[in-house]
């Protein structure tokens, strides 16, 4: 599906139920996303409007629905809130908590950028606050006292708020399994980031609390070892590395990582979930008892003073523009770009879920394209790991449309690419004629059902190949490997000429040397 048009800029405040929108900030799959001010409360808030398109699919407004009640019997401090879901003339609408903050993920990344890092006391306290969320979620029931057996599913650095006040706040329950929802995800639809997503979620299988405990180590493993878990590459060989992954401790890519923790994070991340933790509470407490023990005395006054130091002009633009709109006049006209760009909280679009699809039979198997298993922390998993390592090492961060981070190309070594390039091709070459073909699958954006994927295909991998030789040599690779075979040609002839001639100077030499 393509992604819908976006609407045009407010002209100024309007009047939307029991709200004023004030400044649209975003748009996603599944609507619109409004900086607004609920004037019963007098707070401010993030209104997010369906798209009038999609009213008419009965599948998403039963998502919609599905999800909006799950979401608003939430009620929790490591919980971002959402507080109503309604309809305003025809149009349906979540009204969500205005969280003044950044991302856990956009705080790592900054972090990264100054050269710094996340002491090991606050990312206890930090865990041990999302499991303190985990454990009220799980914990949930409905009207009559039922269990809502509720799981997340898609947590991740992304779904995680820190505010300035040191709060940790778990956004975007909208992908989470429960019994209130009746539209249920496809089989083909694995909703979730691959990158923290358990085990047994990878390979569609029943999931329940423990696969958020699962999650929450690879999070907290991927801050305490302060190394990157990746991102991007090839969705079939990432869920892969999802559903069969082999970790090392954190302490080995971290100096002065405790054993400890590396002990309680081996066991959060155990492939079977029987050798887990049993549950959020059990692993909130034993963070409670290192964080005891270890860093005492850390608390969110520590989390607020470290987002502040990394987002002091960032803290202070927020909070003014956060004052002004709270004391405007509903009838005064303000124009959208009058208002601060910052004013954009971290759940502006939650419930725009990432996930992978492909046909419903289909799970991936232990062994890699070319008979390796992947592994987490180690570098050359294989030959496709090998060109992506390449890949990753060739980007430098940048800042993209929105705020968004991005990255942008700078110059490698040509022949280290190719090389790693044409390893790769001959290794999949090789194993293409043992394997059967794999089955077509694709990333998936899942806004409430609404997908807005791309095909996965050869052509778009040999267009970003193509598109990486040509940003590293300026020309074609044609033009590039032309050249190289004339310079060994002219080499080997010169080499001849030289061989030769030192030939003849010695059989002169020998031939003088024996003369009477």
């Amino acid at each position: 599906m393509a992604r819908p048009v976006e609407p045009e800029p407010l002209a100024g405040p309007l009047r939307f139920g029991p709200y004023t929108l004030v400044r649209r900030i975003g748009a996603g799959g599944m609507g619109e996303v409004f900086l607004a001010r609920e004037e019963s409360q007098r707070r401010a808030c993030v209104v997010k409007k369906v798209l009038p398109q999609l009213m008419a699919d009965p599948k998403f407004v039963g998502r919609f629905r599905d999800e909006a009640r799950v979401m608003v019997r939430l009620s929790h401090s490591n919980i971002a809130r959402v507080y109503a879901m309604g309809e305003v003339d025809g149009q349906l609408y979540l009204s969500m908590e205005y969280v003044q903050g950044k991302t856990l993920s956009r705080l790592a990344y900054r972090l990264r950028q100054l050269g710094r890092t996340i002491p090991l006391g606050v990312l206890l306290h930090l865990g041990q606050r999302l499991c303190e969320g985990l454990t009220y979620a799980h914990d949930a029931k409905d009207e009559e006292g039922h269990p809502l057996h509720l799981v997340h599913r898609d947590l991740s650095p992304a779904n995680v708020c820190l505010s300035y006040a040191g709060e940790v706040k778990i956004i975007d329950f909208g992908a989470a399994q429960s019994t209130l929802k009746e539209q249920q995800t496809a089989p083909r639809v694995v909703i979730g980031n691959l990158t923290y997503m358990s085990p047994e979620q990878a390979r569609k299988r029943f999931v329940d609390r423990r696969a958020d405990v699962y999650a929450a180590g690879a999070l907290l493993w991927e801050l305490v070892a302060w190394r990157p878990l990746a991102q991007r590459g090839d969705p079939v060989e990432r869920w892969r590395r999802a559903a069969y992954p082999t970790w090392e401790p954190a302490g080995n890519f971290r100096q002065g990582v405790p054993t400890s923790v590396d002990a309680l994070l081996m066991r959060a991340l155990a492939s079977e979930p029987e050798r887990r933790f049993p549950d959020a509470a059990a692993m909130g407490s034993e963070l409670a008892r290192l964080k005891l023990k270890l860093t005492p005395g850390v608390g969110d006054a520590d989390i607020a003073r470290l987002l502040e130091s990394a987002f002091p002009r960032e803290k202070v633009a927020e909070e003014k523009a956060l004052q002004e709109l709270l004391r405007e006049d509903a009838s005064r006209t303000r124009t959208e770009q009058e208002l601060a760009a910052v004013l954009t909280p971290p759940n502006a679009l939650a419930f725009e879920h990432s996930g992978i699809e492909t046909p419903a039979d289909f799970v991936p198997s232990e062994q890699g394209a070319a008979g390796k298993t992947t592994l987490y922390g180690v570098k050359t998993p294989g030959a496709d790991a090998e060109v992506t390592e390449a890949l990753e090492a060739s980007k430098v961060p940048g800042v993209g449309k929105g705020g968004a981070d991005a990255v942008a190309t700078e110059a490698l070594e040509v022949s280290k690419v190719l090389g790693a390039i044409a390893r790769a091709e001959a290794a999949r070459a090789t194993a293409s004629k043992a394997l059967p073909p794999r089955p077509v699958t694709r990333e998936t954006q899942v806004g409430f059902g609404v997908d807005l994927s791309q095909p996965v295909d050869a052509a778009s991998v040999e267009a970003r190949r193509m598109e990486l030789v040509r940003a590293i040599t300026g020309e074609d690779e044609a033009a590039v490997q032309e050249p190289r075979a004339g310079s060994r040609s002219r080499r080997a002839l010169l080499a001849a000429g030289i061989f030769a001639g030192a030939c003849a100077v010695g059989l002169g030499v020998a031939w003088a040397l024996g003369q009477p």
